[in-house]
C-alpha cells in the first residue's frame, strides 16, 4: 500500500511539472489579423501623423480666424506749462479680411496631411504584414534547414561507423564533418535573423518584444480576392502624389485670382459714428474683401466734442504696379510647369501600377506551378515509402525522399507568402486599402 501511494505521488508530481513546463513554453500567440489591429494604435509613425493632421486643422483655424486682429494703441499728449496731463486717448483698431490665397493654402495642408495619414496606415499594414510574412517564411526556411541539419548528422554517424569498420575512407568522413558543421552554421544564423524580425516586427506594432517565445498563426489558405481584367487607368488618379498636385493647382488658382482683383479698382464702404467723445470708424473694401473698424476715446479734456455725428462715404482708388504683370505671369508659369509635373507623375505612377500588376500576376503563376511540383513530389514520395516497406531502400534513401518532399511544401508556403507580398504591394500601388476581407476572402469570393 505504501508503495502504491509513492508510485502515485510519483506520477502526479511528473504530471505536474510536464504540465508547469509546457505552460512556460507555450509563450504567446499572435495572428496577422491581431497584429493589424494593434499595429493601428500603437504604431508611432501613426501616431505622428495624427498630430500632424491636428497641426494642420489647427492651422486652418488660424487661417479663418485670421480675419480678426485687434491692435491697440495708446496717445499721449503733456502740455509744456508743466502741469498734470491733459490729453489721454485710446484706440482699438481691427481688420476683418478675407484671403482666399491662404485659405486655400491651408485646407489644401490639411487635405494632404490627412492623407497621408490614411497613407501611413496602409504603409504600416503593407509593412506589417510583409514582416508576418517574412518571418513565416523565415521559419519555414529554418525548420527546412534543421531537417537537412538531421540528414547530414544521420549521413556523419554512418560514416563515423564504416570508418571504424574500415569501410570509409577518411576523407569521405572529413567531407561529411564539414558539411555537417556548415549546416550548422547556417541554422544559428538562421534563428539569429528570425529574432531580429521579429524585434523588427513588434517595432512596427509600438511594442517591446516579448521576453518568452512568439508563436505566429499559420495563415488561412484562401487565395487573395484578384482580379486579372483590371483597368489600371482608373487607378492613377488615386494615388497621394497626384492628388497633391492637384492641390499645389488649386492653390495657384487661388493666387491668380486675387492677383486679378488687385489690378482692378479699390471700392471702399465708409462710415462714421461718435457720440460723446467715442468715434467709431468702420470701412469695407469689396475688392479685398476686408473690413477695418477703428473705436477712439479720448481719456482727457482736449479734443472732445459733445453731440451726435453719423456719416456714410463712398470711395474709389486705382492703383498701378509695375511688378503686378511680372507677378501674374509668374504664377502663370508656375501653374504651366506645375501642369507638366501632374502629367509626368501620371506616366510614372502607371509605370509603376503595371509593374506591380505584372510581379503579382508572376507570383500567382508561381504558385500554381509550385502547387503542381508539390503534388508530384508527393507522388514520388508514396512510391518511396512502399519501397521503404518492402526493405528494399535504406533509412538515408528515406529521409532523403522526406527532405525533398518538405523542400517542396516550404516552396509551395513560401510561394504563398511571396503572393501575398505581391498583392499587398500593388494594393497600395493603386491606393486601395488593405483590409483582411481582400487578403482573405470567403469561400466562393476569390476571383481569378
Amino acid at each position: 500500500m505504501e508503495r502504491y501511494r509513492e508510485l502515485l505521488l510519483s506520477v502526479l508530481l511528473f504530471v505536474g511539472i510536464c504540465l508547469f513546463s509546457g505552460a512556460q513554453g507555450r509563450g504567446q500567440d499572435i495572428s496577422l489579423r491581431e497584429a493589424l489591429e494593434r499595429a493601428l494604435l500603437g504604431n508611432r509613425e501613426i501616431r505622428k501623423a495624427e498630430i500632424e493632421v491636428e497641426i494642420a486643422r489647427s492651422a486652418l483655424r488660424k487661417a479663418r480666424e485670421n480675419t480678426f486682429s485687434p491692435a491697440m494703441t495708446f496717445e499721449e499728449t503733456v502740455r509744456l506749462s508743466g502741469e498734470s496731463p491733459e490729453g489721454f486717448s485710446l484706440e482699438l483698431q481691427d481688420t476683418i479680411s478675407f484671403d482666399a490665397s491662404l485659405w486655400e493654402e491651408e485646407k489644401v495642408s490639411l487635405e494632404r496631411a490627412e492623407r497621408a495619414l490614411e497613407a501611413t496606415k496602409e504603409e504600416v499594414k503593407k509593412n506589417v504584414v510583409t514582416s508576418y510574412l517574412e518571418i513565416l517564411k523565415t521559419k519555414n526556411t529554418l525548420a527546412l534547414e534543421e531537417k537537412s541539419l538531421e540528414l547530414l548528422k544521420e549521413r556523419l554517424e554512418r560514416l563515423r561507423e564504416g570508418y571504424e569498420k574500415g569501410e570509409a575512407a577518411a576523407f569521405a568522413l572529413q567531407e561529411a564533418e564539414g558539411q555537417y558543421r556548415e549546416q550548422e552554421g547556417k541554422v544559428r544564423v538562421l534563428k539569429e535573423k528570425l529574432r531580429l524580425l521579429e524585434e523588427r516586427f513588434f517595432q512596427l506594432l509600438g511594442e517591446e518584444i516579448p521576453g518568452e517565445e512568439v508563436t505566429f498563426q499559420p495563415l488561412p489558405q484562401r487565395l487573395p480576392a484578384f482580379s486579372r481584367d483590371l483597368t489600371l487607368q482608373d487607378f492613377v488618379a488615386m494615388r497621394d502624389e497626384v492628388e497633391d498636385l492637384e492641390g499645389q493647382r488649386r492653390v495657384l488658382e487661388a493666387q491668380e485670382a486675387q492677383l486679378r482683383r488687385k489690378g482692378l479698382p479699390q471700392i471702399t464702404l465708409e462710415g462714421t459714428y461718435s457720440k460723446d467723445g467715442w468715434s467709431l470708424t468702420a470701412g469695407y473694401s469689396f475688392s479685398a474683401k476686408s473690413l477695418d473698424i477703428a473705436l477712439e476715446k479720448p481719456l482727457g479734456t482736449q479734443g472732445v466734442s459733445s453731440g451726435e455725428h453719423f456719416g456714410v462715404g463712398l470711395a474709389v482708388s486705382w492703383s498701378f504696379s509695375p511688378s503686378l504683370s511680372e507677378e501674374k505671369k509668374q504664377v502663370e508659369l508656375r501653374k504651366k510647369a506645375l501642369l507638366l509635373d501632374l502629367e509626368t507623375e501620371k506616366a510614372n505612377v502607371l509605370f509603376d501600377i503595371r509593374e506591380k500588376y505584372l510581379s503579382l500576376g508572376e507570383a500567382w503563376n508561381t504558385l500554381e506551378g509550385k502547387r503542381m511540383l508539390l503534388e508530384a513530389e508527393r507522388e514520388r514520395h508514396a512510391q518511396v515509402m512502399k519501397q521503404w516497406e518492402l526493405g528494399s531502400i535504406d533509412q538515408v534513401t528515406l529521409l532523403e525522399s522526406e527532405l525533398s518532399l518538405f523542400q517542396a511544401q516550404v516552396a509551395c508556403e513560401n510561394a504563398f507568402c511571396d503572393l501575398l507580398a505581391s498583392f499587398v504591394a500593388f494594393l497600395r500601388s493603386t491606393e486601395q486599402p488593405i483590409l483582411w476581407e481582400t487578403l482573405f476572402p470567403q469561400e466562393g469570393d476569390e476571383r481569378k
